[in-house]
């Protein structure tokens, strides 16, 4: 798991990375503002899910991860809790890897390590990295995120 803002040194450190620079590049040169909810590509294998929600209470979250595609979360507007912990920890619950590159998980009260994310931040989500997001900060509130899949095979 990588945590970062969008104007830090760690994504500047990012933007020389091949597999990430293109993602940062949209991130800073588009007008996000005008993107419509929904899937956008980024490059031939990168796109990006603009989505628009109410954060929810922890009880009704759910555990997931991916084995084929990096998470990349960018948070434009609003704040939420995204729950971290090893993808070992848990116990599948549903298996729509073929479908969805995504295991869901059982719900999970152990260790996490509890992620606030807010306005020009990112987190960094890989395959071991099961995550719990869009959870309430203090109480139900709107955000708009993009979620950027970008595949691990670029990293090979």
């Amino acid at each position: 798991m990588i945590i970062a803002s969008i104007d830090s040194k760690t994504a500047t450190w990012l933007e020389n990375r091949t597999e990430f620079n293109p993602v940062l590049e949209f991130l800073k040169t588009t007008d996000l503002t005008q993107l419509d909810v929904g899937h956008h590509k980024i490059t031939s294998n990168i796109s990006a899910n603009v989505q628009e929600y109410l954060t929810k209470a922890e009880n009704e979250g759910r555990w997931e991860s991916h084995v084929n595609n990096i998470d990349f979360q960018y948070i434009q507007h609003g704040s939420e809790y995204i729950r971290v912990c090893s993808a070992s920890q848990l116990k599948v619950k549903t298996d729509a890897l073929s479908q969805k590159d995504a295991y869901y998980y059982q719900k999970y009260q152990g260790s996490t390590t509890n992620v606030l994310v807010n306005p020009g931040d990112f987190v960094i989500l890989f395959p071991e990295d099961a995550h719990e997001a869009c959870i309430n900060v203090e109480k139900a509130s709107s955000v708009r995120k993009l979620v950027i899949k970008v595949p691990v095979a670029l990293f090979k």
